[in-house]
């Protein structure tokens, strides 16, 4: 029951008004395993987390029921990919080629990624248009650390600002309301200059 009544729901997603180009080498896919092991990290870092962002992290407990939508949303969520837009994006923001990552479909609330294994993880309650726009905002982070060799949960505050550049490509990210204010100051910067790198100089320069 459970995937019938996600299938008819992506169904009716697809009428969103949204240009995408077709799918074709990014491999979207559900993984018992690292699902288990990002409900572990959340857990684990929930309490470090809260104060960052300004939000009380839940404590999340896996239920394997869920599988059943999230295999829903691997099987239909590639229509909504712009692979090769994510790759342009990315690319003209951080001056550097992205590297092929795998997509993660998860079923906690959260999205994520991993730089030494190359992939990003989305939340099974993006879908849709966020689905996608929630991947360029997880791919943003996983390249700041490519790019910067920093690690995971270091210069948190900085790349949840530099998301709003994802806004200059047509790609909506509000963002944290936390960070809105260094998030409006990083946008006008760089529509003064048009400048990514020296916009990233001064979203680093807020923390």
């Amino acid at each position: 029951m459970l995937l019938i009544l996600a299938t008819s729901f992506f169904k009716a997603t697809e009428k969103e008004h949204f240009s995408v180009a077709t799918f074709i080498k990014m491999k979207i896919k559900y993984s018992r395993k690292i699902d288990k092991e990002i409900f572990d990290e959340v857990n684990r870092m929930r309490k470090k987390l809260s104060p960052i962002f300004g939000f009380q992290f839940p404590k999340i407990q896996f239920d394997k029921r869920v599988i059943l939508i999230a295999k829903a949303v691997v099987a239909v969520t590639g229509k909504f990919i712009n692979e090769n837009g994510m790759k342009t994006i990315m690319s003209k923001i951080y001056r550097e080629k992205m590297p092929s990552i795998t997509i993660y479909v998860n079923t906690t609330p959260f999205s994520t990624w991993n730089v030494k294994e190359k992939w990003i993880s989305i939340s099974f309650t993006r879908i849709g248009k966020k689905f996608y726009e929630t991947a360029c905002h997880e791919t943003n982070h996983f390249m700041y650390d490519f790019v910067f060799k920093t690690k995971k949960y270091q210069d948190t505050e900085i790349k949840e600002t530099l998301t709003v550049l994802n806004n200059v490509f047509g790609i909506t990210d509000v963002g944290w309301s936390k960070f809105s204010k260094q998030r409006k100051k990083v946008l006008k910067f760089y529509n003064k200059t048009k400048d990514f790198k020296k916009t990233i100089n001064y979203a680093q320069s807020l923390f």
